[in-house]
C-alpha cells in the first residue's frame, strides 16, 4: 500500500513518483430507515486505506435531490455551527455524492462499499498548527488538508494530567452510547505514528518560534 506523504516529504520525493499515479479512496454508505426525515444514510470516506472521516449525512431534499451534510460542532466563542471537515474541491464533492447516491440505491442489507480514484497524484497532505491561548489542556489546534480536495479541522494537541502532550482527533458525542468518539482518524498504526509525529514536530516548531519572538520583543523594550 502506498504511504501518504506530508507536503514537505512529497516535494522531496516528487522525482520518484510514477506518472499518472492516482489517489485511491473508498466510501461506505450506511442505510437509515427513518420516516418523516430527510436523512437517508451516513457516509464515510477512507483515503488510501490510511485515514477515515465518517458520520457524513446523506440527505434528500423535498425536491428529491440528494446531498451530503458534514457533521458539525458549536464554536465556543461565536456559537456558530461549523463542520469538523469538508470538501475543498467542488468536483470531488460531486463525484463522491454521485457515488454515494449510486451505492445507496444498491444497498440490500445495512451498508455497501464502493471504491474510487482521484487526480493524478498519490496521497499527500498539508498540516497547519495554531497555538492556543490561556488553556492548560488544549495547547494547539491542527488542520490537515488532504490532496487539495478535503480538509479536516479540530485536531488538537492536548496536555494530559501528567504533563504529557499528545494529538487528539476530532471527536463528538455518540447519541446512542453517550460517549465521545473519533469521527476522523488514522486507520493504520503506521499512518497514526506518521501523522501524530508530523503534527507534534510542527507544534514544537511553533512553540519555539513563539518563544524566540517573545524574547526578541522583550529585548527591544
Amino acid at each position: 500500500m502506498k504511504q501518504p506523504k506530508s507536503r514537505m516529504s512529497f516535494f522531496i520525493l516528487l522525482a520518484f513518483r510514477k506518472e499518472n499515479n492516482e489517489m485511491d479512496y473508498s466510501i461506505r454508505v450506511f442505510k437509515v430507515d427513518k420516516e418523516d426525515s430527510s436523512l437517508r444514510g451516513f457516509v464515510s470516506i477512507t483515503f488510501e486505506g490510511e485515514y477515515c472521516v465518517k458520520s457524513i449525512a446523506l440527505k434528500q431534499s423535498g425536491k428529491g435531490n440528494f446531498y451530503l451534510e458534514m457533521p458539525k460542532y458549536q464554536d465556543y466563542e461565536t456559537k456558530e455551527y461549523l463542520p469538523y471537515f469538508d470538501f475543498k474541491d467542488s468536483e470531488f464533492r460531486k463525484r463522491v455524492t454521485e457515488q454515494a447516491v449510486e451505492a445507496y440505491a444498491q444497498i440490500e442489507d445495512r451498508y455497501i462499499d464502493q471504491a474510487g480514484k482521484w487526480g493524478e497524484e498519490e496521497l499527500y497532505y498539508d498540516l497547519g498548527v495554531t497555538l492556543g491561548k490561556g488553556n492548560r489542556t488544549f495547547k494547539a489546534e491542527a488542520v490537515m488538508k488532504i490532496q487539495d480536495v478535503f480538509v479536516v479541522w479540530k485536531m488538537h494537541i492536548i496536555q494530559g494530567w501528567k504533563g504529557k502532550t499528545f494529538v487528539g482527533m476530532p471527536q463528538r458525542m455518540n447519541a446512542n452510547s453517550g460517549e465521545k468518539e473519533d469521527i476522523a482518524h488514522p486507520v493504520t498504526g503506521d499512518f497514526k505514528s506518521e501523522l501524530e509525529g508530523a503534527v507534534m514536530d510542527l507544534y514544537h516548531k511553533k512553540v519555539e518560534y513563539q518563544r524566540q519572538t517573545c524574547n526578541q520583543q522583550n529585548r527591544q523594550k
